[in-house]
């Protein structure tokens, strides 16, 4: 599990971020294996600009659970978003009203390690946190009405993952796949997955929907798709040793592949991306 964090980094569509409605912050040194980062509002916020800002969420490979609390309206409202493998527009509020953002995001493997149930038809889902864990979303809702800062909702929600924490839910033959997809940058066939962890490719599918939510085959694909992204977003992106290093046929798949999964090309990707610091 901590391998699997120290190598892998996944990324949004707007890793430079780090203004008064979004930044990252890390979780503790005992949940960094499982937590890739707690993010939101640090304070409550008035949207300087009531217009409705362009966004885009991308398949960053993670699963989240978002609370907002809408104190202009006494709202409050909990998701949990499962692995999406491809990109939506967002699109900022329309009033300006106060409100507050918390985010938790969970890395693809992990989450089902807080969850009450399996990761099965979650991919692209959109569902009340309750339904992922009723526990997080009762621990956390009075933080999020009285919401004053990031940092007390933070220590609050550690100390929840950690007593929620079931390390014996994992799948080490899952956990030994996903290492062999970084290793190869997603080439890895189902054949060298089943071949690398001993097992069936039936039951290596059948752990990766109760884990993750979708299958190896998928999943690697959303792996390599990210690890492209990355290097595209540090400014170190050279497209032929690209195609080779991740196995695309020429650079018209890489580029059709890139689109499909974020709905630009790259060179607009980074452009999007450096424009919302």
């Amino acid at each position: 599990m901590d391998r699997l964090a120290n190598r892998y980094h996944p990324m949004t569509g707007t890793p430079f971020q780090a203004d008064e409605t979004y930044r990252e912050y890390a979780p503790c040194d005992a949940l960094k294996p499982y937590i890739r980062c707690f993010w939101g509002t640090e304070t409550p916020v008035y949207p300087r600009d009531i217009q409705p800002e362009c966004g885009i969420v991308i398949p960053d490979t993670c699963m989240d659970i978002i609370f907002d609390m809408n104190f202009t309206r006494d709202a409050f409202f909990a998701t949990f978003c499962g692995l999406d493998d491809i990109s939506q527009i967002t699109w900022g509020q329309k009033e300006a009203e106060k409100t507050a953002t918390f985010g938790i995001r969970f890395y693809a493997w992990t989450a089902v390690l807080f969850a009450d149930g399996d990761m099965r038809h979650t991919q692209n889902a959109r569902m009340s946190c309750a339904a992922f864990s009723g526990a997080i979303e009762r621990a956390l809702k009075p933080y999020m009405t009285e919401f004053d800062n990031i940092h007390n909702t933070i220590q609050r929600a550690e100390k929840v993952l950690l007593g929620l924490l079931r390390k014996d839910r994992a799948d080490h033959n899952v956990l030994n796949a996903i290492d062999m997809m970084l290793m190869t940058h997603g080439r890895a066939r189902i054949g060298d997955l089943t071949g690398y962890t001993g097992i069936t490719q039936r039951t290596l599918e059948r752990d990766f929907e109760r884990m993750l939510g979708l299958s190896p085959k998928r999943f690697s694909s959303l792996l390599r798709y990210q690890m492209v992204w990355q290097e595209i977003a540090s400014g170190h992106f050279h497209m032929l040793d690209a195609v080779e290093k991740y196995g695309y046929t020429d650079q018209a798949h890489l580029l059709h592949d890139f689109r499909k999964r974020h709905l630009m090309n790259p060179g607009e990707a980074v452009r999007f991306a450096v424009e919302h610091k």
